[in-house]
């Protein structure tokens, strides 16, 4: 029995129909992950976010480690912070400097490291050199969330501090509010 070629024309349709409904559902979910995640970094506590949300506290608790943990990434408080862990600039010589678990990124080395990221070339003066993180180093880790570098799209590095995409997102967002 030979396939009616009318019949296959439908599957194959319906087939890319429901390509594009899951990939709009994935764009969603992230959407939803990274907006969850957000309340957390602006100072809502995880039970905060799931009562507003009507959600489980383990719910919120599992998006917002999946989005990188439950770290508050904030402008350094402390009098001194330590210097931006990509330049070597002071707090005094920048507008932002957005602290990690030991780690200092600055509003200037934000945008080098999005060029690198976009680009997959180095950045930068060749002082404070920012360069793409290879696809096969799979070893590397995110200073600023832990991630791997197989766990995320894209991972820029100057010396042996390493920033991936998504973190480097949440602070373009940070720098972006804070300088609004």
């Amino acid at each position: 029995m030979a396939v009616d070629p009318d019949l296959l024309n439908e599957a194959k349709i319906a087939e890319a129909e429901l390509i594009e409904a899951e990939h709009a559902a994935d764009v969603a979910r992230a959407e939803f992950n990274r907006a969850v995640r957000r309340l957390q970094l602006a100072g809502a506590s995880l039970r905060e976010v799931a009562d507003a949300l009507g959600l489980s506290y383990q719910r919120v608790h599992q998006i917002v480690k999946a989005a990188g943990g439950s770290r508050r990434w904030r402008k350094a408080k402390i009098p001194r912070p330590g210097p931006c862990s990509f330049c070597g600039r002071t707090a005094e010589k920048v507008k932002t400097l957005i602290a990690g678990p030991g780690v200092y990124i600055c509003d200037r080395c934000i945008p080098v490291a999005s060029q690198t990221i976009a680009t997959g070339e180095p950045a930068g003066p060749p002082s404070a050199v920012i360069e793409p993180v290879a696809v096969e180093d799979t070893a590397e880790k995110c200073s600023f969330c832990g991630k791997r570098r197989y766990q995320v799209a894209a991972m820029a590095s100057a010396g042996a501090t390493r920033i991936c995409d998504e973190c480097l997102r949440q602070c373009l967002e940070i720098v972006t509010e804070r300088l609004a």
